[in-house]
């Protein structure tokens, strides 16, 4: 160590040599004194525990016998002496040093040229480990530099915008998709979402819903480009929020969804025109029974609209409620087997002729069920004449074999059979039809269906 100044007493020299000595070897952070060519005088023993050295002995002998030292890159060490010679001082220099198990460390030193009473240069030195700090910082790097690659070359639209409206970065993507040149061009326009949003409706629902909940997801929106057309895209976002609980910024991405908008419209419109094919044929199909059977003509027609009232007053699905709707229309279709004369008979068929109107139920199964419905029609009309009890036909199923279309179909067509005339009588009326069906609640009609189709008459949803 330099020694304290000449003229002193000379206890109090002993005194500062002991407590230099004392800070010296004791302090936490590395410490040195070289002389004026680079070599260590002394260390302390955080510099000897930082190479991984015993003590500060075992380090100065390891360095007295390497003209490079510790220092992975010789320029390192020479930078530092000549920084030194030249000004006095080296303050931050950073460099790779190697501990004496060859684990490679960064450091960061510092020192600055002390003159000693006879006129020597030394150089006292401090040394910090700043490896963590390095590897942090390469981390981060690395991280930002993997962002900004990902977010300049995502297929998706990325921005940050403020709620004002105005984007305050956006990705090359984002501004093709919007027919700008480049993202500094869609960045310019001072309230950019006020000219994109084609609804301003839809601007505000994304403020409200960003402020309130903090997410948006999904959301479609049309856009204006600026070549004049729109486009559909959409947006998922975040909202950013300052330390005053306020939102400052909205985060997120932008899809062009308009090839996938256009072609669910081509399928809906299909589906559209499909669907109107599809009950027409339907109609057709129920038409034929009418050219054969006038006094059952408007049948169908009610049993299906009965039926279909009764399903929705018992909540089912829509999808089953429009399959009993169309079973309904086509119920009776099997009765296009069935001889003219049996149909108009004016009185009650017997024997065989009852036997052939039996059959109508097996024959309409048999027509439709090749027919790709997306309901079970075929088994719904094979159904309809069956009983819970067991007492139906043509199979004789019970309850537990019946599903709830064909309870409903049974209901609905007992109803309209007694509400209307028939060949062999005249119309026995609304009220004496309830009450059949009331008299067999439970026994041979599903009693569900059978409120439902007390509530439906009595509400006047059906009216006869």
């Amino acid at each position: 160590m330099p020694n304290p100044p000449s003229d002193l007493p000379g206890d109090h020299r002993t005194a500062i040599q002991d407590a230099s000595a004392l800070l010296f070897h004791d302090a936490p952070m590395a410490v040195y004194l070289r002389d004026g060519q680079g070599m260590f005088l002394e260390v302390n023993r955080a510099m000897a525990t930082l190479f991984g050295y015993d003590g500060p002995a075992a380090f100065l002998e390891a360095m007295a016998g390497s003209s490079e030292q510790f220092y992975l890159d010789p320029a390192a060490k020479s930078a530092l002496l000549s920084g030194l010679a030249a000004s006095g001082a080296v303050a931050g220099h950073q460099y790779q040093a190697i501990c004496r198990d060859g684990f490679v460390l960064w450091i960061d030193e510092s020192a600055q040229r002390v003159a000693s009473p006879l006129g020597d240069d030394y150089y006292i030195g401090f040394l910090r480990d700043i490896t963590e700090e390095k590897s942090t910082s390469w981390a981060l790097t690395e991280a930002e530099e993997k962002y900004r690659s990902i977010f300049e070359h995502a297929v998706e639209g990325l921005f940050q915008m403020t709620p004002a409206g105005r984007f305050v970065t956006v990705n090359d993507a984002l501004a093709r998709m919007l027919g700008f040149a480049a993202p500094g061009d869609l960045t310019a326009l001072g309230n950019a979402a006020a000219r994109l949003f084609t609804r301003p409706a839809d601007r505000q629902l994304l403020h409200a819903t960003l402020v309130d909940t903090g997410l948006a997801r999904g959301m479609e929106t049309e856009l204006a480009r600026t070549d004049g057309m729109t486009i559909w895209v959409s947006i998922q976002a975040r909202a950013v929020r300052g330390g005053d609980g306020e939102v400052i910024l909205y985060e997120g991405s932008m899809e062009d969804v308009t090839e996938r908008r256009n072609s669910q419209e081509t399928l809906r419109q299909t589906l559209a025109r499909t669907k109107a094919l599809f009950h027409q044929t339907v109609k057709s199909l129920s038409t034929t029974v009418r050219f054969r059977d006038p006094y059952t003509a408007g049948h169908q027609d009610n049993v299906s609209r009965l039926a279909a009232a009764i399903a929705l007053r018992l909540d089912l699905p829509e999808e089953t409620t429009a399959g009993i709707q169309v079973a309904g229309q086509l119920h009776d279709i099997g009765k296009i087997s069935v001889p003219v004369r049996y149909l108009c008979k004016p009185g009650r068929l017997v024997g065989l002729e009852w036997e052939f109107m039996k059959q109508h139920a097996t024959t309409g199964y048999e027509i439709l069920k090749d027919i790709a419905f997306p309901w079970p029609v075929a088994e719904i009309v094979l159904c309809h004449h069956e009983r819970l009890d067991g007492s139906g036909y043509p199979r004789g199923l019970a309850g537990p074999d019946l599903g709830i279309e064909a309870r409903i179909l049974a209901v609905a067509d007992v109803l309209d059979a007694m509400a209307s005339n028939r060949p062999y009588r005249p119309a026995l009326g609304m009220d004496a039809a309830l009450e059949e069906l009331s008299r067999n609640r439970g026994t041979a009609f599903d009693g569900d269906a059978v409120d439902a189709a007390h509530e439906v008459i009595l509400s006047g949803l059906v009216r006869y």
